[in-house]
């Protein structure tokens, strides 16, 4: 067994319910010494997008071997696989409903098996809480040291959703959407720098941005670089770019919502 082995856990289920407590035992139970760390509870329900941003935005900074929990899961005792998938990093067990696709999308080599050893379940299985029954024992066991083949006979055919994609609109213009929106108010695009050189060739920030008929026109390294009552863009800490506002939540004052397409314009 690892010395110290590290399972992260995200969901939907919130903190007001038992869900995460119960889930937290089974982990414990299959992997005693285990250091688990909550990333989110606060997903929202059965919201496959924002859980996919938000793993794929935290599991990069944890250490080797790390064991990611991540359930998000509306069809639930439903035929639909649960899976494990491993990287040169990390492991990664989930649903088969195209939650991780950001994580695929990050990454350059994949292996994916699906659970089928359900001597590692919890008994009897509930069919409303695969988390606590299916997921929770079989990452615990997988950071104990189980190897991820020992669960189930590898496939291809994971499901997987295309991440959103950015246009092309000018020699100095691309088009994306707001991804997520923070607890902040910050409306984060689907835009990175990289992303822009490769469709422009243009390394230079944002002169412009325009979303739900707004213009930005201002730019900033940091939040408190900006001035009073501006709305700026910003080079966010998850490698996108940022609709921001000095201290309030600029998605509310521009009403903006997740999906609302954006058009930056780049020096």
């Amino acid at each position: 067994m690892p010395d110290n082995p590290i399972i992260t856990f995200t969901s939907d289920f919130g903190s007001r319910e038992h869900y995460v407590g119960a889930v937290k035992g089974v982990l414990l139970g299959a992997c005693p010494n285990a250091t688990i760390v909550d990333i989110s509870h606060e997903v929202g329900s059965h919201d496959l997008l924002e859980a996919a941003f938000v793993i794929a935005a935290a599991y990069p900074f944890y250490p080797n071997r790390t064991v990611h929990l991540v359930v998000v899961d509306p069809t639930v005792g439903s035929n639909r696989r649960g899976i494990i998938a491993c990287t040169e990093s990390a492991y990664f067990v989930a649903p088969d409903n195209g939650v991780l696709s950001l994580v695929y999308a990050n990454e350059p080599a994949v292996r994916v098996v699906v659970i089928e050893a359900d001597h590692y379940f919890r008994k009897p299985v509930s069919a409303t809480f695969h988390a606590r029954d299916v997921f929770a024992p079989v990452a615990g066991r997988l950071a104990g040291g189980t190897d991820f083949e020992n669960f189930g006979a590898p496939i291809t055919d994971y499901v997987k959703f295309a991440p959103p994609p950015v246009h092309k609109l000018a020699d100095n213009k691309v088009e994306g959407i707001v991804l997520h929106i923070d607890k902040f108010g910050n409306a984060i695009t689907n835009i990175r720098p990289e992303e822009v050189k490769r469709l422009t060739g243009l390394e230079g920030r944002p002169v412009l941005v325009r979303v739900n008929g707004k213009e930005i026109k201002a730019y900033r390294r940091y939040y408190a670089e900006s001035n009073a009552d501006e709305l700026f863009s910003v080079l966010g800490s998850t490698g996108y770019y940022e609709i921001a506002a000095p201290k309030k939540p600029a998605a509310r004052l521009l009403e903006i919502r997740r999906g609302n397409k954006v058009e930056v314009e780049f020096q």
